[in-house]
């Protein structure tokens, strides 16, 4: 069985570069066939995906949220198996699965062979495996950029408060597969596959990642202190019952906008260009390798995927 393993050496504000120092020397050890590739710029690890699909039976992803969505939309549409080590920023990805965090459990994790299939989100410029954020999410996400200092919770923090600063609440038009619709000015519409974004806002808390489902959180204009009352609850998924929050679920959704609106996708900005956007999901189209099966948070139980 090759495994074939891609990593981003600039992921975690340089924690997969320390990482790989401990790590490499143990894998080596253990005389099993590698193929090992380096992610060297934005987009690389998209390519390096494409290559490993032909020469590898699974993919071992070393790095960040970012880095596990170059790599599945290199995969897609018919993906090999991937196993992630998270050593990002935000690690929302790895809420979703008991991810191996060594070498030597990396390998009982591929050895085992077990895990479970994730639905992925078609957004029409790229696949999904976490969550997309438009508005005021989006823009948390480009600030976030900027800062080089920090990471992880405060990374993000600091980039709420900058966009706090510069944000205005657009008029959308969110509407569903069976035609339920929210239009107005909204701060954010948050589109969830998984339960968190920003490394740790709970924005869709109850999303099932293998459901069939899309959860949207879709929250009203509000202004600056009604914001900061509403930050602390995100990060406990706790925001759901304000009256400014609608929670909705659904196969399909649509979204709207007379102006052009920031998006991100798994924590990547995309840009501030888009207007008009369709989401789709792909039922459990992800085989995704893990330790163990974290009770309640699946619909399907673990299945042997190598």
């Amino acid at each position: 069985m090759k495994l074939a393993v891609i990593a981003n050496p600039y992921a975690g504000r340089g924690r997969v570069r320390d990482f790989l120092r401990i790590f490499l020397p143990e894998a080596e050890a253990t005389g099993r066939e590698l193929l090992f590739y380096t992610s060297e710029r934005p987009g690389h690890a998209t390519e390096l995906a494409r290559e490993a699909a032909g020469a590898a039976d699974a993919v071992c992803i070393i790095g960040g949220d970012g880095t596990v969505h170059e790599v599945v939309n290199g995969l897609m549409p018919d993906p090999i198996p991937i196993v992630v080590i998270p050593s990002g920023s935000g690690d929302d990805f790895a809420k979703l699965v008991s991810c191996p965090r060594t070498a030597a459990e990396l390998f009982a994790v591929v050895d085992r062979g077990l895990g479970v299939r994730l639905d992925v989100l078609d957004c029409g410029v790229r696949y999904c495996v976490n969550s997309v954020g438009l508005g005021f999410e989006a823009q948390v996400t480009k600030n976030s950029r900027s800062i080089k200092r920090l990471k992880g919770l405060p990374l993000y923090l600091l980039a709420v408060a900058k966009a706090m600063a510069e944000f205005h609440c657009p008029e959308m038009t969110v509407t569903a597969d069976d035609g339920k619709r929210f239009t107005g000015p909204r701060l954010l519409v948050s589109v969830g596959n998984g339960v968190s974004a920003g490394g740790g806002f709970y924005l869709t808390p109850d999303a099932v990642p293998d459901d069939g489902l899309i959860d949207i959180c879709v929250v009203e204009k509000m202004g600056r202190l009604r914001m900061m009352g509403l930050l602390p609850l995100s990060l406990k998924g706790t925001h759901t019952s304000r009256p400014q929050v609608s929670m909705y679920r659904t196969r399909a959704l649509n979204v709207e906008c007379p102006e052009p609106i920031h998006m991100h996708i798994d924590g990547e900005y995309m840009g501030d260009d888009f207007s008009s956007l369709d989401f789709t999901v792909l039922d459990r189209q992800l085989p995704v390798l893990c330790k163990l099966e974290p009770p309640g948070l699946y619909s399907q139980p673990v299945q042997k995927l190598l």
